[in-house]
């Protein structure tokens, strides 16, 4: 159930960039993140935001598999 409660608010939850460099991203309601690894290339707001929306939907998928496994057993 708390899966399900999570999807939600990573899915309702519109995370905009608004600034990156190399060691961290702002989100247009600034909160501020490190970038936990190394960028090969330097991105635009417009790519890393894609990059974003990507990881946000890989995310909600993999709770919803988790979700998923845990009620079938």
């Amino acid at each position: 159930m708390k899966n399900k409660k999570l999807m939600s608010k990573i899915n309702d939850k519109k995370y905009t960039v608004v600034r990156i460099d190399r060691n961290e991203f702002e989100l247009e309601d600034g909160s501020i993140y490190p970038i936990p690894f190394e960028l090969e290339e330097t991105l635009s707001i417009e790519e890393f935001q894609k990059f974003i929306d990507s990881s946000k939907n890989f995310m909600i998928n993999l709770l919803k598999e988790i979700n998923g496994k845990t009620t079938n057993n």
